[in-house]
């Protein structure tokens, strides 16, 4: 045996177990699986509060065994959230771990969130993502697409094409009874949806088609049209105001006129007639920018108690912001235009909500 390497009592020779330990953390895929994140800190700079932050972090497996995900990835408070398409990957195989994060609740300060990984890699068997940056606040006629969605509703007239043509609620798509499920067929079930009649006395039949199709936040305007004429008069109240009569108030799942005119919604939208042609919100009115300033003069003032809250959307905020401040400056103080466009709505909900129903 050579003097020079010291063994153990049981001839185990040290140097060399120590030089082949030293190689193994120099490898760390040999004999194992190893996760590596090419950029486990994300920067995303400057943005307005309700921008939704999109970034795909890379995961690739470097060693030489499968390397199992051994759960979901968590997220930081709920507010970003992540999709992982795959359990597993192979030697030398990368998958994208998408992440979101809603900067909504954070305007005037900088934030750090986070989405841990779990695998079953020795050494990473927890591993961090940061998605971090600064986030002003948002101007005052600036609304995120979370805002939007809990905010919007749809307007239902289940009276003849004939009298919703004649006058109808601003912002209304005609449904008449008979075509109502398969009007609604394509809309998300989440969905809040308002129906009207003449008199109320068709209501309860609306509803209960509804709740048969899914939809659980439905609900009926008391008295249909007369008994929003009776209660509210012609505001928000579009062409010719339909003839008085005596208006059913009794049945349940219906709400005041007054309830939905303290908070009355309605969507613009200013792209081209192709994009809004391929899909919208349904209930959205089309208005061309160039349009928007003479469509303004026709709308309803809100008085009393009632709110118009009228929201802007076209696909990156830029003539929908200008659009909001114009109308702003004509007397509408709660107009809004869709921060980053419908190509952040996008993000959030995919084509959810969106249809031809109109």
């Amino acid at each position: 045996m050579s003097p020079g390497i010291p063994v153990t009592k049981g001839g185990v020779v040290v140097k060399a177990a120590l030089a082949l330990w030293l190689f193994a953390l120099s490898f760390p895929g040999l004999g194992a699986a190893a996760l590596r994140v090419d950029q486990p800190v994300y920067d995303f700079g400057e943005v307005t509060a309700g921008y939704v932050i999109q970034h795909a972090f890379l995961l690739t497996n470097v060693g030489d065994e499968v390397l199992h995900f051994t759960r979901a990835p968590v997220a930081s408070c709920g507010c970003s959230y992540a999709s992982l398409p795959v359990d597993r990957l192979a030697p030398g195989e990368s998958v994208e771990l998408v992440v979101l994060l809603d900067t909504a609740d954070f305007g005037g300060r900088g934030v750090a969130k986070w989405v841990y990984v779990y695998t079953d890699a020795p050494g990473s068997r927890r591993v961090k993502l940061t998605l971090r940056g600064y986030v002003k606040r948002a101007l005052p006629w600036q609304g995120s697409a979370s805002s939007l969605y809990w905010n919007w509703y749809l307007l239902v007239d289940l009276r003849l094409p004939e009298e919703y043509l004649a006058g109808h609620l601003l912002g209304a798509v005609n449904l008449p009874l008979p075509r109502l499920e398969e009007g609604l067929a394509g809309l998300s079930r989440e969905s809040s949806i308002y129906l009207y009649d003449a008199d109320g006395t068709s209501l309860s039949q609306a509803i209960g088609v509804c709740q048969g199709l899914g939809f659980s936040a439905v609900r009926g305007i008391m008295g249909g049209a007369a008994g929003w004429i009776d209660q509210v008069g012609d505001l928000f109240w579009i062409g010719k105001r339909p003839g008085q009569g005596p208006a059913v108030e009794g049945g349940a799942f219906l709400v005041q006129p007054q309830q939905l005119a303290r908070r009355y919604t309605v969507v613009l939208d200013l792209r081209p007639q192709e994009g809004y042609a391929a899909g919208h919100l349904p209930g959205a009115i089309h208005v061309p920018p160039h349009e928007l300033e003479e469509f303004a003069k026709c709308l309803p003032r809100p008085r009393g108690e009632a709110q118009l809250e009228l929201w802007c959307l076209d696909e990156d905020e830029e003539a929908s912001c200008r659009a909001a401040q114009l109308l702003r400056d004509m007397g509408f103080p709660d107009a809004k235009c869709l921060i980053g466009g419908l190509a952040q709505w996008r993000l959030l909900y995919g084509e959810g909500l969106f249809s031809e129903t109109d």
